[in-house]
């Protein structure tokens, strides 16, 4: 079955006039703001724009041996900005306003980059988590607070872009990049949600319910256009009130049908089913039975312990932790060790009911002594 690559392939050759936008589109930008454009796409609204081809020749010259991206993609994601520059389709897109910005003190990971369109108008492509622990804990923070910091950096960000490019208006993001350019849209000015076409979430979580029973989520629920796969367990992540349109991967897995080149295409549109598989429902289920059993408190808690667990190994990414993996564990033993009675409770509370809800294990309960 056809993916990613494959639709550049076969209709890179058409020019949007010759073919509209589509989903599949969507996943082409929101793929290229994975890689760092720093030093080659301006970083300032206001700054000359880069075209795309250019763009891939300056990348290439900057990182002749391949861009690293951690444990989260593999060095071929890179093909994609290969294929969409050299490609009449997006070939002549011009890209600007590159961010990337990982902030420690505030717990924020967030980047992003516009792509501006032959037609003028503009697609915002917001990145997902990295591969820092500063952004996996910000998505453990979605569960319990709003904004995030990257959710008010990504709504800054379109704020800024939409003031200079005065075109129509897609957003996207893959994972969390999904999230960030729902979130932007939901909460724009009335001015600018109103040149928005489409906000895409490709497999992103959703949002704690004070934001999906607003009423600018309410307003804007028929602009946005949630995709996940049919074992999500990312996009499955927090509440969901829109549609989502369910596609085929060709992993069975729930986790790897996070990885976006196995989502199986044909011609302008992903293969889509009518529901998820029964993996994707229970994930579904599980997931959010979980979520509903904790307060935001201990989900605050519980986030706060569990990296206060992995910050110990002394570990800035997934890639460090799996470096001396035996010396990290210890670490981490030891630093679990040191909690407090309090934390070390909050801890376990919320493993035991992830197994109960996951396995259907029962709590040990306490039974009365008898003579």
């Amino acid at each position: 079955m056809t993916n990613l690559f494959d639709y550049l392939a076969w209709r890179g050759d058409l020019s949007f006039r010759a073919s509209p936008f589509c989903e599949v589109d969507n996943l082409v930008y929101s793929m290229l703001s994975i890689m760092n454009y720093e030093g080659i796409v301006p970083s300032s609204v206001t700054g000359i724009p880069l075209k795309l081809s250019d763009c891939f020749e300056k990348y290439r010259q900057k990182y002749p041996e391949g861009e690293y991206f951690g444990q989260i993609f593999p060095e071929v994601t890179a093909d994609i900005l290969r294929d969409a520059a050299q490609s009449v389709r997006f070939g002549d897109s011009y890209m600007t306003a590159f961010r990337a910005e990982n902030d420690e003190s505030r717990v924020s990971q967030f980047a992003a980059v516009t792509f501006v369109l032959p037609d003028n108008s503009i697609f915002i492509s917001y990145r997902g988590t990295d591969d820092t622990l500063i952004g996996w804990r910000e998505d453990f923070n979605l569960s319990f607070m709003y904004p995030v910091p990257a959710q008010q950096k990504a709504l800054d960000y379109l704020i800024e872009v939409a003031s200079v490019h005065r075109g129509n208006i897609r957003l996207g993001g893959h994972s969390k990049g999904g999230n960030l350019a729902v979130y932007a849209a939901v909460f724009a000015p009335d001015d600018i949600r109103k040149r928005i076409i489409t906000a895409y979430s490709n497999d992103g979580p959703g949002f704690v319910e004070e934001i999906v029973t607003s009423r600018q989520f309410r307003e804007m629920e028929s602009k946005i256009h949630t995709i996940v796969p049919q074992s999500s367990v990312i996009g499955m992540l927090l509440e969901h009130t829109e549609d989502y349109t369910v596609i085929e991967s060709s992993f069975g897995d729930g986790f790897f049908q996070h990885d976006p080149f196995s989502w199986h295409i044909i011609g302008n549109r992903f293969v889509h089913l009518s529901e998820l598989d029964a993996k994707g429902k229970k994930h579904d289920r599980v997931i959010n039975e979980w979520l509903r059993s904790s307060t935001p408190d201990e989900r605050r808690k519980f986030t706060e312990t569990l990296f206060r667990v992995l910050d110990s190994t002394g570990a800035k990414t997934l890639s460090d932790l799996s470096v001396d993996t035996i010396g990290k564990i210890r670490d981490a033993v030891k630093a679990y060790s040191g909690l407090d009675r309090e934390s070390k409770e909050h801890l376990v509370l919320l493993i035991k009911r992830l197994a109960e809800v996951n396995f259907g294990v029962k709590p040990l309960q306490k039974t009365k002594d008898t003579d």
